[in-house]
């Protein structure tokens, strides 16, 4: 009997351990985003309408965009609280040098916007560089090196553009950028699907990544392992403000304006939100990178159904914020249970 009793138990501890391993590898995110969908349609009809759905797809790109930089430096227990002012800075950056390049010459619109757009994504990287130093070079925390980036980004962005809108962009950068579409998808869609491809190869193929999750999970063991922690860190941070910028002009094109005003806290906010809720880690080495992305949706589904059900934009923020301590704390609970 003893020994039946053995078996008894050693089954379903393996089969614990199998739902176990199923629940890491697939998470929670595919069901939760499943539950909303499903929720907020019985609720409103309208949700699950092609031109909600298309309309939903085109919102959701750019916080993806956002969330995968923000899920880079968040592997590695950092976090980048200066996305929004960074999207800020790049937008008027991008719109300052293509009005002024316009005005020396009218007739060299893409030439104009090329230039604009490369400066624009020169600066996401420059804003990276700069929190990357401070964190890995001058030993600065995450939270106060990039809080610190986001006022000084969020007031740069406003001194050079007077906190005056800069509009008149050409239509031939708001359509290659924003509104033209390849195959019936809009083409900021596809730039998100390159960078979330990148993303994956980058964390999945390459040993760069392996040393991303390293750090996060032990940087001080990383560092004795001989992974220049350091660079990496820097190498990060530079990667993670070049997606930015990336999003920043993307979402110029869109606004085909440049606004100092155009992140703000809700891309903090939101990116954070996303990357928790997907399960990733506050202390770093643990996520993934499809669940960011389903994250994202989720996040942008959410703000989609509560508009179309006429929820008030004053609770709308209070329940964004509820989602986002649930998540933390969900991540706490976690954290407790793998120390137990």
């Amino acid at each position: 009997m003893n020994a039946i009793s053995a078996n008894i138990d050693k089954t379903h501890k393996t089969q614990k351990l199998d739902w176990q391993r199923l629940g890491s590898s697939i998470g929670m995110m595919p069901f939760l985003l499943l539950a909303l969908i499903l929720l907020v349609s019985v609720l409103e009809p309208r949700f699950v309408s092609e031109a909600n759905l298309f309309n939903l797809t085109r919102q959701s790109t750019y916080l993806i965009i956002i969330c995968v930089a923000q899920f880079l430096v968040l592997i590695t227990g950092g976090i980048d609280l200066s996305v929004g002012s960074n999207v800020a800075l790049v937008s008027v950056v991008t719109a300052t040098i293509m009005k002024y390049m316009l005005g020396i010459d009218p007739q060299a619109i893409n030439t104009a916007v090329a230039v604009a757009v490369g400066c624009g994504i020169l600066t996401g990287a420059l804003v990276g560089l700069f929190n990357g130093i401070g964190v890995a070079v001058l030993r600065v925390t995450p939270f106060v090196m990039t809080l610190g980036t986001l006022s000084m980004a969020s007031g740069l962005a406003l001194y050079i553009s007077g906190g005056y809108s800069i509009s008149g962009l050409p239509e031939q950068f708001g359509n290659f950028l924003a509104y033209d579409s390849l195959f019936g998808i809009p083409v900021p869609t596809l730039y998100a699907a390159l960078i979330v491809v990148f993303a994956y190869l980058l964390l999945s193929w390459t040993r760069f990544g392996r040393y991303l999750y390293a750090i996060g999970s032990n940087q001080k063991a990383a560092r004795l392992s001989g992974v220049r922690t350091s660079m990496q860190q820097v190498m990060v941070y530079v990667m993670a403000g070049t997606i930015v910028g990336i999003g920043g002009v993307l979402l110029t094109a869109r606004t085909e304006s440049g606004e100092a005003t155009l992140g703000g806290t809700e891309l903090i906010l939101n990116s954070i939100a996303a990357c928790l809720i997907a399960g990733v880690s506050l202390t770093g080495g643990r996520g993934l990178l499809r669940n960011v992305v389903l994250g994202a949706i989720f996040i942008t589904a959410l703000s989609n159904g509560m508009n179309l059900l006429r929820v008030n934009s004053y609770l709308q923020t209070i329940i964004i914020g509820a989602v986002l301590i649930i998540a933390i704390a969900v991540d706490q609970l976690r954290g407790s249970e793998r120390r137990n």
